[in-house]
């Protein structure tokens, strides 16, 4: 169930936070193939910067999941 433009609800975070999680671990692994050094202060932006992204999107989103109700 979506929640509604500009209310948030549970799954909303649940769901933020797993693309942090994920954005996290795929930045870990660009940055070990790519120098072979991680770091972790880059995992750590991109993961909160993801996270608050989707929080964000899903903040204006209505319930039949157009941005703004138009898109």
């Amino acid at each position: 169930m979506n929640s509604t433009m500009f209310d948030l609800n549970w799954n909303d975070a649940v769901k933020g936070l797993v693309m942090a999680m994920l954005a996290g671990v795929v930045s870990f692994l660009y940055g070990a193939i790519q120098t072979g050094v991680i770091d972790w202060n880059q995992v750590l932006q991109v993961a909160i910067a993801s996270g608050l992204g989707y929080i964000l999107k899903n903040y204006f989103t209505d319930e039949q999941g157009k941005l703004l109700g138009k898109i």
